[in-house]
């Protein structure tokens, strides 16, 4: 069985994609990491840094959330209609 995501793309993931938002399909059965492995292969650069090779867990220099809760553990399973959202955290100074 299929699901949908709706992937909102801000700071540089927006001009790597040329768009502001994306919808993808995804297995009824796939997490996060699945998704983001699907991205970082079609879309390359920014994408393949999100995840942190040696943890698993999403990298501290970006913010990904699922229906505007923020997450770092990339095993979460995703639903139907879920909103994803990828971008680099607001610095201060």
């Amino acid at each position: 069985m299929r699901a949908r995501v709706k992937v909102l793309l801000h700071a540089n993931f927006r001009e790597i994609v040329g768009k502001r938002e994306i919808v993808e399909e995804i297995n009824s059965n796939s997490t996060l990491r699945h998704l983001l492995e699907k991205l970082a292969k079609k879309y390359g650069r920014d994408f393949k840094q999100i995840v942190e090779l040696r943890t698993g867990a999403i990298s501290l220099e970006f913010l990904v959330s699922i229906n505007g809760r923020i997450v770092r553990d990339t095993n979460v399973r995703l639903n139907n209609d879920d909103i994803l959202m990828i971008t680099i955290p607001a610095g201060g100074g």
